[in-house]
Order: C-alpha cells, then sequence, then structure tokens
C-alpha cells in the first residue's frame, strides 16, 4: 500500500522501471523542457506581439515544461528514496540540492547522480 494510497503521485514511478533506459530518456527529455521553459521565461517575449506561427510553439513548451518540472523533480525524489546507492555525505548533499534547488536541482542531480548510478547499474551482469 502506498503512502498517499493507489492515485498518488508516489505511485507514478515503478522502482524497476526508473531504472530503464527509457526512464533515463523521459527524465532527459524532462531536463531540456525545463530548461526551454526557463529560456521563454529568462527573455521576456511579448506573447500578444509574437505571431501564431510563434506562439503555437512556445505554447506548447511551456505546457509540456510544467508538466515536466513535477516528472522530473517526483522522480528524482523517489529515485533519491528508493535507489540512490550514494555514500552518506553525497546523499546528504543531494537532499539539499533536491529540496531547495526545486526542479533545477532535479536537473543537477539527474545528470550527476541518477544517470551514472542507473548507467553503471545496466552494465554489470
Amino acid at each position: 500500500m502506498s503512502l498517499w494510497g493507489g492515485w498518488g503521485v508516489w505511485d507514478w514511478f515503478d522502482d524497476n522501471w526508473i531504472q530503464t533506459q527509457q526512464a533515463v530518456r523521459l527524465f532527459v527529455a524532462a531536463i531540456v523542457l525545463v530548461l526551454g521553459l526557463t529560456a521563454i521565461e529568462v527573455s521576456h517575449i511579448d506573447i500578444e506581439r509574437t505571431s501564431l506561427l510563434l506562439r503555437l510553439p512556445l505554447t506548447i513548451v511551456g505546457l509540456l515544461g510544467i508538466l515536466s518540472l513535477f516528472f522530473l523533480w517526483i522522480g528524482m525524489w523517489r529515485y533519491w528514496i528508493r535507489l540512490d546507492s550514494s555514500r552518506t555525505w553525497p546523499k546528504r548533499i543531494s537532499f539539499a540540492l533536491l529540496l531547495l534547488g526545486f526542479w533545477y536541482g532535479a536537473c543537477v542531480y539527474c545528470l550527476l547522480i541518477y544517470i551514472p548510478q542507473v548507467n553503471s547499474k545496466r552494465t554489470i551482469p
């Protein structure tokens, strides 16, 4: 039984699935969307003055980016809690990174901890 019942966000990720290459690819795509969303936000684009041709992809990146924020952050927390095999100090630092860095911390954690651990587990027979 899950912490929040059968419909909780915690149940989005299975421990076996989160260690697959499909999951790695989806998390990397989520990082790209989060960074794309950040670039759009920082650029201060006046959406009312842009053409429909530009507005449509910006809207799609915006919507997918917001979903990616939560997908990435919750997925990296799930991995950290259940499967992260880091030593004590790196695990403490990554806890602070995930807690204080939100999705940007999740991006860094994904690139520096999650992907190398998943890839190293995959190469071991």
